[in-house]
């Protein structure tokens, strides 16, 4: 049962389109950056001024962090109401537990949701590894000027940047794995594809705003995602955030999702 779910979480359209539009967003932010100064027209710039790092943090908090649950809630989210509407849900209780079908469903989206922005990810940096420098002009110069960079692990960045990127596409693969985990358990609720699609990205946005106007910008969920895009963020914030919304959308998934409220 879950090989099949898995088979039909990445071999699938909505999986692909995930991550297209993943990269595309983030060849806009790398678009954005390259837009910016180059070293070869400034006299005496260093030839770091635009580096591997930067590039990549750069692209990651553009318009991949404003669409990222969006992203991963496409592989497999809707997966609830889809089953239902074309009968599949019928045909698979029939030759297995409802227990079964339903771990194995929260396993194959959790997955695919990580996966689906961790990999857009991975390319770009690949990317940028080849296009730009490995190194960082000072501080001074920088168009990322932060020693240590904001938020957990940020002391690495100059220092080991490569761990600290690791760090970021992991923390991407827990962002992609909470919200996948959101939108499914609204999919166990919720009859309509286009609302579990859409909830998470609306939710993330309205409580965005929402914390600004409070003046509690430190739980801003895109922080969870890029950390060093506020100064005050810190281990609580990112994975307490994360923690609590992946426990609620579980109780949710594997308790409140009773079986007849799936046939219903």
């Amino acid at each position: 049962m879950v090989k099949m779910e898995l088979v039909r979480a990445f071999i699938s359209r909505s999986f692909l389109l995930a991550l297209v539009i993943g990269l595309l967003s983030l060849v806009y932010g790398l678009a954005d950056y390259a837009s910016g100064p180059d070293p070869k027209d400034i006299p005496g710039a260093s030839p770091f001024l635009n580096n591997a790092f930067d590039a990549f943090v750069w692209a990651e908090n553009s318009l991949f962090a404003l669409i990222a649950p969006l992203i991963a809630v496409l592989p497999f989210s809707d997966s609830f109401v889809l089953d239902r509407t074309y009968g599949y849900l019928n045909f698979i209780l029939a030759r297995s537990s409802y227990r079964k079908y339903l771990i194995s469903k929260f396993l194959a989206n959790l997955l695919s949701g990580g996966i689906s922005l961790a990999i857009p990810l991975i390319l770009i940096y690949i990317y940028t590894n080849i296009y730009y420098p490995r190194g960082f002009p000072s501080l001074v110069e920088a168009r990322i000027p932060y020693d240590p960079m904001p938020g957990p692990l940020g002391q690495l960045y100059r220092h080991n940047p490569d761990m600290y990127i690791l760090f970021l596409v992991g923390l991407a693969f827990v962002f992609g794995s909470v919200y996948a985990t959101l939108a499914l358990a609204i999919s166990s609720l919720v009859h309509n594809r286009y609302v579990v699609l859409s909830s998470p990205f609306l939710l993330y946005m309205v409580a965005s705003f929402i914390l600004a106007v409070l003046q509690m910008e430190i739980w801003s969920p895109p922080a969870t995602l890029t950390p060093h895009s506020l100064n005050s963020t810190s281990w609580i914030t990112v994975f307490g955030e994360l923690g609590g919304i992946f426990l609620i959308s579980s109780v949710v998934l594997l308790i409140v999702a009773r079986k007849e409220r799936i046939y219903g």
